[in-house]
């Protein structure tokens, strides 16, 4: 009779994270995005998989899945300034500017940084030739 051989996966979550990171910086992203989904199963509690997984689908254009992931990953830590500003970013490419500049503005909040303050111009309107809008104060 034949033996079935079960193998356990010897890599950490964190190991299939960085293996995702390693994969989409040359190109590779369905290997990435199985290591982010890998990562996030091993750890589900952790948000940096989800939010991984969310700049791979921006990035491609799939704004749907990347705004479920963001949101999955924002409901993991909702103190991540990181993904209130990617996600920030997607809802005003899909005309959502009221959250869009909520969401940014808690990121404002939490820390000021000049990709946020990017956002924050972009998501209120602000045009170089127009003039700096008034920044929200940290």
């Amino acid at each position: 009779m034949p033996r079935v051989v079960v193998l356990k996966d010897p890599l950490t979550a964190t190991e299939h994270n960085d293996l995702g990171v390693a994969y989409e910086r040359k190109g590779l992203y369905d290997l990435a995005r199985k290591e982010y989904l890998l990562a996030a199963e091993k750890e589900p509690t952790w948000d940096l998989p989800l939010f991984n997984l969310g700049n791979l689908s921006y990035g491609r254009s799939d704004l749907v899945s990347a705004e479920g992931y963001y949101r999955r990953a924002l409901a993991l830590d909702g103190n991540n300034p990181d993904v209130m500003n990617n996600l920030a970013n997607l809802l005003h490419d899909i005309s959502l500017d009221h959250e869009a500049s909520l969401l940014i503005s808690r990121a404002l909040e939490i820390e000021c940084r000049p990709e946020y303050l990017d956002t924050y111009k972009k998501i209120m309107g602000y045009f170089p030739d127009e003039g700096e809008p008034d920044e929200p104060q940290p």
